[in-house]
């Protein structure tokens, strides 16, 4: 909805489309690039290839999120200046040559829009820790060294700038919210070919392929420091088919190592009746695993084996016992 697609304009409108550009430039008094910007692997290359001044990321952790831990650590030291803004000390933070901290969740007022197109309101309710201040303070300061300050603004006329600009946000405002929020108008927006390049077909034949996705009640640096929520997700998991598990001798509870050409891992088995054949699901929310480890960028969902640890042992002292050590 806000445009921050390489692609896409706020309201998801191409970056080409004319009208929709002219509209946003004479809101904002700025030109707007007709052609789309860097996704997220091009920067990286940008930054690999030493053509990377700064790199300034906001709210996300690539270290732990991109598909390919060994790519994106070297891309990440090459940038000549990094710069991360976030409310947790991630572990692309710790690369930082500058930590701009921020506000958490309760620590500044917002809106959330959620997947039925409901938009909330959340009201601040306590003083952001230590010294971190809101996102919008941090991008107000931010603009101001580059010596092109914004308009002060409250998070109420921003608000109602969406409002004016994003169509399917048209005719709500600030103060109508209220506590159950209001609804976003459905509107027509192009293919998401437009926007978003095909997912790469897997090639792996018979082999495990490994996905990823998020674990419901444990949502990394969000949730990680909740005793309540460690008591239900504490431990990270592997998830497979009884009918692959039942192929390869598994069982439910087990310990058993995921392994992939990049890395492996080892995690608690969860045989699930309902899952499909042929995949191996691991939350990405665990950043002790480093699942991104076993990932190789444009290779996804990834090949991988998966085999008891006790079977792997075995496997290396036999090994050692042919190798007469």
């Amino acid at each position: 909805d806000m445009g921050v697609l390489p692609a896409a304009l706020p309201g998801l409108r191409a970056v080409a489309d004319d009208v929709a550009r002219t509209t946003l430039a004479r809101d904002w008094g700025a030109e707007i690039p007709s052609e789309p910007g860097a996704d997220l692997d091009a920067i990286l290359e940008l930054c690999v290839g030493g053509r990377m001044g700064a790199l300034y990321i906001v709210g996300t952790d690539p270290l732990i999120a991109y598909p390919d831990r060994d790519f994106v650590t070297r891309a990440l030291g090459a940038a000549d200046l990094l710069i991360v803004q976030d409310a947790f000390l991630t572990d692309t933070a710790g690369l930082a040559e500058v930590v701009l901290p921020a506000a958490g969740y309760g620590e500044e007022t917002g809106t959330f829009t959620n997947n039925e197109g409901r938009t909330q309101t959340v009201r601040k309710f306590r003083e952001p820790a230590f010294e971190a201040r809101s996102n919008l303070a941090i991008f107000d300061f931010v603009a101001a060294l580059r010596n092109q300050a914004l308009r002060p603004s409250t998070q109420g006329e921003i608000f109602d700038e969406i409002a004016r600009l994003v169509p399917a946000y048209q005719g709500l405002t600030w103060d109508g919210l209220g506590a159950d929020g209001a609804f976003t108008k459905a509107v027509p927006t192009p293919p998401a070919a437009k926007f978003f390049a095909p997912p790469p077909v897997p090639t792996a034949g018979d082999r495990l392929m490994l996905i990823t996705g998020d674990c419901l009640f444990h949502n990394g640096y969000l949730s990680e420091r909740s005793d309540i929520l460690n008591t239900v997700a504490n431990d990270p998991y592997v998830a497979m088919s009884a009918e692959d598990t039942a192929q390869l001798g598994l069982s439910d509870g087990e310990l058993v190592i995921v392994r992939s050409a990049q890395g492996e891992l080892t995690a608690q088995l969860k045989v699930d009746r309902r899952f499909p054949k042929g995949l191996v699901f691991v939350p990405e929310n665990y950043r002790a695993l480093r699942l991104n480890s076993l990932m190789r960028r444009g290779e996804y969902p990834c090949p991988v084996g998966v085999q008891k640890v006790h079977a792997t042992l075995e496997d290396d002292r036999t090994s050692r016992i042919w190798r007469g050590v």
